[in-house]
C-alpha cells in the first residue's frame, strides 16, 4: 500500500485471510516483535517521554504535515505529522499529532498490503511528556465474534481512522472510484461509510497548488440502524452530513485537504497539508579526540 509515501492498491483475492497474530506481544507473531523494537506498542508507550519529537521517520521517508482548524472560529485544534514504514507484507502508518505545548498522541495503523481493512490500531495521549490515556485493537476474528452479535466484516477498521483510509478503501484513484469503509463502534457493532469519487480540481493549501480528486464520505444509515423501515432511511438520508477530502490527483496522492466533521455532532473542521519533505538522518556530534590514555566520558 504505502512505502515511502506510495500507494498500491490491495488485493481483495485474499479477503478471506487474516493474518494478524492472537495477542499484543512479540510472542504473537515477528510484526508484534518488529512494532515492539519500534516503540509502537509495549512498555515505550506508556512511559515518561520527552515530546511530540519521540517518534521520528526514518532517512528517505516522505512525511506529511497538517493542520486543522476550526471554520467557525479558525481556532488550530492540531498539527499531524504522518508517514509511513513498511514491514514484509504490512504498513504502518505513523501519527504524531501536537495539540497543545504539553498534549500530543502517537497513533499508529497497521494496513496488510494483500487485502483492505486494517489488522492493528494503538493510540496514546500524553501530557507534558507522561502518557495519560491509551487504546488498543486488533482486527482478530476469533476474538471480535462475540456470542449473540452478528459477524462483522474482514475489512474492518477501528473507530478512529487516517484520512488516507477513505482513498485506500477506493477501488481505484480516479473518477468513478467508489467504495466502503466499515469502523467497529462497539463491541457488537460498525458503522459503514460510503465513499466516492465526485469529480476533481484544483486545490490550493499552504503547500502548493495541485490537482486533486474530490473524495466524498457520507455514513451508511442502514449500518446504524438496521431495523427501522426502508422509507424512513430514505427521508433521513439526505441530511447525514458528509466529509468532504481532497486527495492529490496522482501518485503519491497525498492529502490536500479536508472539509466536514470529525465525528457525529463534533464541529465543522478545515485540514490542509501544509507541507511535505524527506526526511534526514538526524545529525552526528562529533566526539572530541582524548589525549592518548585517556578515556572519553560518556554523558
Amino acid at each position: 500500500m504505502f512505502a515511502a509515501g506510495l500507494i498500491q492498491w490491495p488485493s481483495v483475492g485474499r479477503a478471506d485471510v487474516l493474518l494478524a497474530p492472537s495477542t499484543e506481544s512479540s510472542a504473537g507473531g515477528e510484526i508484534d516483535a518488529w512494532l515492539v523494537t519500534r516503540g509502537l506498542i509495549g512498555n515505550a508507550m506508556i512511559t515518561a517521554q520527552s515530546g511530540a519529537g519521540i517518534m521520528t521517520p526514518p532517512p528517505g521517508t516522505e512525511v506529511n504535515e497538517t493542520r486543522q482548524t476550526a471554520n467557525l472560529t479558525g481556532e488550530v485544534l492540531n498539527e499531524v505529522k504522518s508517514w509511513n514504514e513498511r514491514k514484509n507484507d504490512d504498513t504502518i502508518h505513523i501519527e504524531v499529532t501536537t495539540l497543545s505545548t504539553t498534549q500530543f498522541e502517537v497513533a499508529f495503523w497497521l494496513f496488510p498490503n494483500h487485502r483492505k481493512g486494517c489488522t492493528m490500531y494503538k493510540w496514546t495521549l500524553y501530557d507534558h511528556g507522561r502518557a495519560l490515556q491509551s487504546a488498543f485493537w486488533r482486527n482478530d476474528a476469533a476474538v471480535l465474534r462475540l456470542a449473540g452479535a452478528a459477524d462483522l466484516p474482514h475489512d474492518l477498521y477501528p473507530d478512529s481512522v487516517p484520512w488516507v483510509a477513505f482513498l485506500r478503501v477506493l477501488d481505484a484513484p480516479r473518477e468513478g472510484g467508489e467504495g466502503m469503509i466499515d469502523q467497529q463502534i462497539t463491541p457488537y457493532s460498525y458503522v459503514g461509510q460510503e465513499v466516492w469519487v465526485a469529480g476533481s480540481e484544483q486545490v490550493t493549501v499552504p503547500a502548493g497548488t495541485f490537482s486533486a480528486l474530490k473524495v466524498t464520505a457520507k455514513v451508511d444509515i442502514t449500518t446504524i440502524m438496521p431495523n427501522w423501515p426502508r422509507f424512513v432511511l430514505q427521508v433521513i438520508k439526505p441530511v447525514i452530513p458528509k466529509n468532504t477530502l481532497y486527495f492529490e490527483a496522482a501518485s503519491p496522492y497525498r492529502l490536500l485537504k479536508q472539509e466536514g466533521t470529525t465525528f457525529v455532532g463534533g464541529p465543522e473542521v478545515t485540514t490542509e497539508l501544509i507541507r511535505f519533505y524527506t526526511a534526514e538522518a538526524p545529525p552526528v556530534t562529533p566526539v572530541a579526540a582524548a589525549p592518548a590514555g585517556q578515556l572519553i566520558a560518556k554523558p
